[in-house]
């Protein structure tokens, strides 16, 4: 700790200073903005696949769709009017997403191909504890929107670390303004995968022809930030010192994202630039113009890129991006907008039709108003434009909406599945359960491609924990054993306990790890005190980044275990059971009982002594059990490096 004088950041912001690069330096990063300037370039031309228009104007147009934006009117007279029909109908299908449980399932294999239980449930627990306090549930949502509204989302996952600044005083106290000294120290609090969306405009892919992002020749992304935000993530980095206060773009017009913001704005702004080459294992991060990494660093995380992207449809197997429900759809609801305003309009007409003043005087239009009594003019000075004018809508131009109406609904999600009423006669039930089971079948791409972005996404939270997670966090002394050990991260989760109803799991990193014997009686221990099962998963974090395992995330669709659906299916299930003469389990259906209805399995079915499971090969203690099986790191299957 040192001593501090009074001192606030504010104070740290200063004018930068100039640097010198060599030669060679000069040379790659000359190749560098020519590099970056040409993928922007390809980004930014017109593109078939977006109807003629560039990316920049494709993205502002979802965005408008997706908020209903007015659009000025034309002609005096005219109405604003926008049904916001494609909002609503974004929404429902984004409804029924929220209600699926898209929960990734981890499973750890080793070599010879042998389930690693155990493993894969510690690891799902972790990333759960870690969508927790990310409070990823909202960020989910908010990635399942950005989707559906722009046809494709950027999501990217780094290990971040969260620092805070402890100040003691040393002298002086509240309420005194001279003579106050203090000891500062910055620490790291909280380290952990965390998930961030990022604008479709920010990002620049290196091949506009290539479907898949892990397959880019390169990337990057181009944002601006506060200065004082820039100082906090770079400030103790070397080069730091040479950044300006004031943006200054890399290449011109390269960080054309900014010009969507207030350009005025420009003081204590920094354009922040990450280029990523995965086949070249090459990173680079450049802060106004300045390099903060030597030339060809390695990508910090592994040899993958930090990004994941998920295209909602597809518009071409050769092109990078996809189509957005919002595009897809904005034709046929233009259409009935217009329809709409033109009815509003011939409506307003109806009830006041437009006259021919014969008088040859100005008169007012208040004389049309109702119980208005008028002087000055004769009956015939006023003569409508057609007799036709006061007829309002017809029916055929009714019909005509309803039918636009109709076709929209069979193209997206149908009234009855947003929620609302059919229109038409009487609508049954079983013509309700109809219709929702074929807007179902329309979310089937959906839910697939939700599906597989959580799965990328837990792909590269499980490679990140096993970098980072299990590094220790400091030491601490070992009572029984008078030593110093390190100290982990421990992780509890809510679980069902196999034979026991819903209890707690715990994964406990050691590197010491205690027999099977202590292991139950520490479970029993625990049980005791806490007053639930408690199953404990002990980890050697050496064995675990020594030893080569083969890892599969699959994320499955499936609706929320306490949901309407999974109650009807148990019962379905006991029902067909009992027809077909099956003698079910109990205490297992008990159990499920418990957990389709979100309620405590141990109260439910009675306080009874169950006797502990004997250890599956791979739990507790087993996981090191492996360690000698080969000492090569670990491997994803589906990300292997």
């Amino acid at each position: 700790m040192a001593t501090k004088k009074p001192k606030s950041i504010l104070m740290d912001i200063k004018e930068a200073k100039s640097y010198q690069f060599t030669p060679e330096q000069q040379e790659y990063f000359g190749t560098l903005k020519t590099r970056l300037t040409e993928i922007r370039d390809k980004r930014n031309e017109t593109h078939d696949e977006f109807d003629g228009l560039d990316y920049v104007s494709y993205y502002l147009a979802n965005e408008r769709g997706a908020n209903t934006t007015l659009k000025p009117v034309k002609n005096k007279g005219e109405t604003q009017f926008q049904s916001g029909t494609l909002r609503t109908k974004m929404m429902s299908l984004l409804s029924s997403l929220i209600n699926l449980n898209l929960s990734a399932q981890i499973r750890a294999f080793n070599r010879m191909n042998i389930l690693i239980n155990s493993l894969g449930e510690s690891m799902e627990d972790i990333e759960e504890k870690q969508n927790e306090v990310n409070k990823d549930k909202e960020l989910k949502m908010l990635r399942q929107y950005e989707m559906l509204k722009q046809g494709t989302v950027f999501v990217e996952t780094i290990w971040e670390e969260e620092k805070s600044i402890e100040k003691k005083l040393k002298s002086g106290q509240l309420g005194k303004f001279s003579g106050v000294e203090w000891e500062e120290e910055t620490y790291v609090c909280d380290a952990r995968p965390v998930r961030r969306i990022i604008s479709g405009l920010s990002v620049y892919l290196g091949n506009m022809r290539q479907y898949f992002c892990e397959k880019q020749p390169d990337l990057y992304t181009c944002e601006v930030i506060d200065y004082s935000k820039a100082k906090e993530l770079y400030g103790d980095w070397e080069m730091f010192e040479y950044v300006s206060t004031n943006i200054k773009t890399f290449n011109g017009d390269l960080g054309s994202p900014w010009k969507l913001f207030d350009e005025s704005e420009t003081k204590d702004k920094v354009e922040v630039v990450k280029y990523q080459n995965v086949p070249a294992n090459e990173f680079q991060i450049i802060l106004n113009g300045i390099p903060m990494l030597p030339v060809g660093y390695p990508l910090p995380w592994g040899q993958f890129y930090s990004i994941d992207q998920q295209n909602l449809e597809p518009i071409r197997e050769d092109f990078a991006y996809g189509k957005s429900f919002i595009f897809k759809n904005k034709n046929l609801v233009s259409i009935l907008d217009e329809m709409m305003k033109l009815a509003v309009l011939k409506t307003q007409k109806s009830f006041m039709p437009p006259y021919i003043n014969m008088s040859g005087r100005n008169i007012s239009r208040n004389v049309l108003m109702p119980a208005t009594i008028s002087t000055g003019f004769r009956k015939g000075d006023l003569l409508p434009v057609s007799d036709n004018e006061a007829m309002g809508v017809t029916s055929s131009e009714f019909a005509m909406i309803q039918e636009l109406t109709t076709f929209i609904d069979r193209n997206t999600v149908s009234q009855t599945f947003a929620g609302g009423v059919e229109s038409g006669s009487r609508t049954t039930a079983t013509q309700i359960m109809e219709t929702q089971r074929q807007a179902k079948v329309m979310l089937g791409l959906l839910i697939l491609t939700a599906s597989l972005l959580e799965e990328k996404l837990s792909t590269k939270t499980l490679l990140l924990n096993l970098e980072y997670w299990f590094e220790p966090e400091g030491t601490q002394l070992n009572e029984a054993r008078n030593v110093i050990e390190n100290r982990y991260r421990i992780v509890s989760q809510e679980r069902s306990v196999k034979g026991e109803g819903k209890g707690i799991r715990m994964t406990i990193p050691s590197d010491k790890l205690p027999s099977e014997n202590d292991v139950y009686e520490l479970e029993g221990l625990m049980k005791k005190k806490i007053g639930k099962p408690v199953k404990i998963i002990m980890i050697d974090p050496r064995a675990l980044k020594n030893v080569e395992y083969i890892w599969n995330v699959i994320v499955t669709a499936k609706e929320e275990e306490s949901s309407e659906l999974s109650k009807l299916m148990l019962e379905d299930m006991i029902a067909k059971a009992n027809a077909m003469g099956i003698v079910l389990d109990k205490k297992y259906v008990g159990e499920l009982f418990a957990e389709a209805y979100d309620l405590d399995a141990e109260k439910l079915l009675g306080q009874e002594e169950v006797q502990l499971p004997q250890m599956e090969e791979g739990q507790a203690g087993q996981v090191a059990g492996v360690a000698d099986i080969s000492n090569v790191r670990p491997q994803p299957q589906n990300m292997k490096q």
